[in-house]
Formats: structure tokens, sequence, C-alpha cells
């Protein structure tokens, strides 16, 4: 606990045990891209944590699960190098302004950074100024804009 009385906030690798809690922020982040509930969702994380398919990172306070984010490693054969694009970045509504959503990038870009990723990679729907701003904020920079959504990416590396 912070000494404010605040509890401090922890993030970590999920784990097989963290499913549920994480199943439930997934439910509520699909819900809000119009997407129904399904059991099919709670399988899909679990399948992507159990089988290393995706880096899912928690956020917590105390044992009480605040956000999440998952990310997918991908691989740039011109720069003979991979990268993390990050797919999925949800906080739970009583959490926000908290800066889980930030510390929960900055532990995405820590991760790919320690593994050698030459950038990590993000998209975003163009009405979104919540999340473009905290991309901006840390370094991330505008690769692509459709009109419907923005692509951002953060270089970690330069490879040739």
């Amino acid at each position: 606990m912070a000494q404010d009385g605040t509890m401090t906030i922890e993030i970590s690798y999920a784990t097989e045990a963290d499913i549920d809690d994480v199943a439930s922020l997934f439910e509520q982040y699909r819900s809000f891209y119009g997407k129904a509930p399904t059991h099919d969702a709670r399988t899909f994380l679990e399948e992507r944590v159990a089988g290393g398919q995706s880096l899912v990172l928690v956020a917590r306070d105390g044992y009480r699960v605040l956000g999440f984010a998952q990310a997918y490693r991908a691989f740039d054969s011109i720069r003979l190098a991979h990268e993390w694009i990050l797919t999925d970045l949800f906080v739970d509504g009583a959490a926000r302004g908290r800066r889980v959503g930030g510390g929960l990038v900055d532990a995405l870009v820590t991760s790919a950074r320690d593994n050698g990723a030459h950038a990590v990679i993000v998209e975003t729907e163009a009405d979104n100024g919540y999340a473009h701003r905290l991309y901006e904020s840390r370094g991330f920079e505008q690769a692509r804009d459709t009109g419907r959504s923005v692509r951002y990416a953060l270089h970690l590396r330069d490879h040739h």
C-alpha cells in the first residue's frame, strides 16, 4: 500500500490462474466493440496464455485485476527482426484515471525491448482521443491514418 493509503498497482504476466479475472475484463472489452458475450472468449484467452501464443499482462490492485494488455509477436522480413503488436488494452471503468493503461503500455514496451523487439505497433479507432494521447505520450508515432483507424509505432531498435 502506498503512503497515501491507496493500493499500489502491480503489473505482471498473466498466468492460467488469472484467466477468469482477465476473461471478465475481456468480455467488457469485446462489448465495447459491439460483440456479444460468449464462453468462447474465455477459451480463446486460455489458449493464448497456456500456449504462449500471446503476451498478456495484468494490472492488479492487491488481488483485484484492474486491466489487461494482450500483444502478439510478429516478424518483419524486411528488417529481419520481430515486433510486438498490441491488439488489446482495457482498464476496468472503476480503475480509470489511475494510470493503469499507461502502466500496462510501459510494461509491454519494457518486455518488448528486453526481448529484442525492434518495435511495438498498435492500431486504434480514429475517434479514440484517449488512446491517441496515451500512445503519443509514450513516444509512439503515427504510422498510418485511414480515417477510421490510426496505426502507431514505437521503434525500439534500428534494424537494417
